[in-house]
């Protein structure tokens, strides 16, 4: 502690108080530091203490997929490399999903569709992301009141894996859109002008 009776101080020698102020000073210092670094150890041995954000989505607590993950639970922050880690499907089937084209699928942030489908005049996104997750390993997902895009491209990998629901088919059949396509170019028809001889007249 520091010593706050500075009135008694006037019978003391400069040289005797600024001993005590060291030697109260320094214990507690010590005793900060200590305190400080002791308890961010403490933590960490405890795995109170994270320093990045867990990439593990929440876990169903009830039910026969109690302690499966969520997907529900997929965040923007996600690469399909982090969904693959937790529901088991390849990052390159995501990728061929959503249309995506690069040389490491893995390292894709889910994030980066909304940006990709801006233009699209459909929200492409997280949400799509999760959908696609639950119905192609067959897992709960709420779409009550949602409307949620799909690309046809992600539509054709469910159809294809045969695990769909009437209800989950109806609603793709609803929500699939044809997105990323250019439009072909229409050719203006060329009409053709044949050149007319004039005859001159000499008199």
């Amino acid at each position: 502690y520091f010593r706050s009776d500075l009135p008694r101080c006037k019978n003391r020698s400069l040289h005797q108080w600024k001993c005590e102020m060291n030697l109260t000073s320094k214990p507690l210092a010590i005793l900060i530091f200590v305190l400080m670094f002791g308890g961010i150890s403490f933590s960490s041995l405890m795995g109170w203490w994270e320093t990045e954000t867990t990439k593990e989505p929440a876990t169903f607590t009830e039910g026969e997929f109690a302690g499966m993950a969520n997907p529900a639970d997929i965040r923007g922050s996600y690469t399909f490399g982090d969904i693959t880690n937790s529901f088991d499907i390849d990052s390159q089937i995501l990728a061929q999903a959503f249309g995506i084209t690069t040389e490491d699928p893995a390292a894709f942030g889910v994030k980066e569709l909304e940006t990709i489908y801006l233009d699209s005049g459909f929200e492409v996104g997280t949400a799509s992301v999760r959908l696609f997750v639950a119905y192609y390993n067959g897992l709960p997902f709420d779409t009550t009141g949602l409307e949620i895009y799909m690309p046809q491209s992600a539509t054709d990998i469910l159809l294809a894996r045969g695990n769909l629901s009437p209800e989950q088919l109806a609603y793709l059949k609803a929500f699939t859109v044809e997105v990323g396509a250019a439009a072909p170019a229409v050719e203006e028809p060329v009409t053709e002008v044949t050149p007319v001889a004039t005859e001159v007249h000499s008199e």
